[in-house]
């Protein structure tokens, strides 16, 4: 994870794969009040299906939008970075870095 300031005075965090999922077991899984989330905490990250980590990262972009940010995944397509604004496949893509950029964190 890398955390920068812009030039307009917002944070920017950018994560790989690995430390974004880290991030959203961390943010999302470790404090949820479902306890269908909660039992998530308690088993390897690789036991955990594409269809739950899809929803956790529509979740974390929610949550990153309603506080007047945005959460947006990146990847290397033909030597061109490609923007993504959302998931379009029942897949994780793990080859995406991701990006969160917000006025501050919390």
């Amino acid at each position: 994870m890398n955390m920068v300031h812009d030039k307009k005075g917002r944070v920017v965090l950018s994560f790989n794969n690995d430390s974004f999922k880290h991030y959203l077991l961390l943010k999302y899984v470790s404090k949820a009040s479902d306890p269908e989330w909660e039992q998530v905490g308690f088993v390897t990250e690789k036991l955990i299906s594409p269809e739950f980590w899809i929803q956790l990262q529509d979740y974390a972009r929610a949550d990153v939008e309603s506080q007047g940010g945005k959460l947006i995944g990146y990847e290397v397509v033909n030597e061109e970075l490609v923007s993504h604004e959302k998931i379009n496949s029942d897949l994780w893509p793990t080859n995406w870095m991701w990006v969160i950029q917000k006025q501050s964190f919390q």
